[in-house]
């Protein structure tokens, strides 16, 4: 883990409320892999004093570059929104288990909104998995995804785009052509591959969202139950990417 003050090379929107963040690194990009975050103070003073989690979209050791995909929902990330070319970003990173890169095994990758993000970097990491995905309503950088995959499944909840529906629809009816399948989105949605994926004996990695204090394992707010009784995990240090048969869902998600 280092920390590093970066400066950002662009900032811009990319649908209603969601921006793509570019930032320069010398150093946590040498350590960056698929699956990991950022821990991100959103300006250089006090205000407000605890860091935002934010996962690695992707990393281009190339250029030094780092994107980062972001949804605008609170006082942190609307400081975020604020930013442009030059400012600079106190970050400390990487952080967390990545995702394993299984090439050798056929893949799929199911993504729901905002929880796209981590999963792009995969994508660029696997050898052509197929790719599934879900939003709401509007539509964003898939574009980004579609030329790493010769299968590419778009859903939306109201069908202006792609099928009307859920991605998980498709993901089930193609479910015995995979050997391993990646996730990251919404709890139902992953609640729902989990099930899906143990039921047809198939391997499945799942990204965690949780609210996050320290970023390190110390303050214990990213707390998931475990599927070991009477047992949690830290989405910060041991995750956030689990193997799905690691951590189990409370019965809201699970009907």
């Amino acid at each position: 883990m280092e920390r590093e003050i970066c400066s950002i090379v662009s900032n811009d929107r990319v649908a209603k409320d969601i921006y793509k963040l570019v930032i320069s690194s010398k150093s946590i990009i040498k350590e960056a892999s698929a699956g990991q975050f950022l821990h991100i103070k959103p300006s250089l003073n006090y205000d407000p004093l605890l860091r935002r989690p934010i996962s690695i979209c992707k990393a281009d050791l190339a250029k030094g570059h780092i994107v980062l995909l972001y949804r605008v929902c609170g006082k942190g990330t609307r400081l975020f929104g604020e930013l442009r070319e030059g400012d600079c970003l106190d970050i400390m990173g990487p952080l967390g288990k990545g995702f394993p890169i299984l090439k050798d095994k056929k893949a799929a990758v199911i993504g729901g909104g905002i929880g796209i993000a981590p999963l792009l970097e995969l994508c660029q990491n696997l050898n052509s998995p197929d790719i599934y995905m879900g939003f709401r309503d509007e539509v964003y950088f898939v574009d980004e995804f579609i030329k790493h995959s010769d299968a590419f499944f778009l859903y939306t909840e109201d069908g202006s785009r792609g099928s009307k529906g859920y991605p998980i629809e498709a993901l089930a009816r193609n479910i015995s052509s995979y050997e391993v399948v990646y996730a990251c989105g919404p709890k139902m949605m992953l609640s729902k591959v989990k099930e899906l994926c143990e039921t047809n004996s198939v391997e499945c990695y799942l990204s965690m969202e949780e609210r996050m204090g320290c970023g390190v394992g110390a303050c214990l707010v990213c707390a998931c139950e475990s599927s070991e009784e009477s047992y949690y995990k830290k989405v910060c240090v041991d995750g956030p990417v689990f193997n799905s048969r690691e951590v189990k869902f409370d019965d809201r998600y699970e009907r």
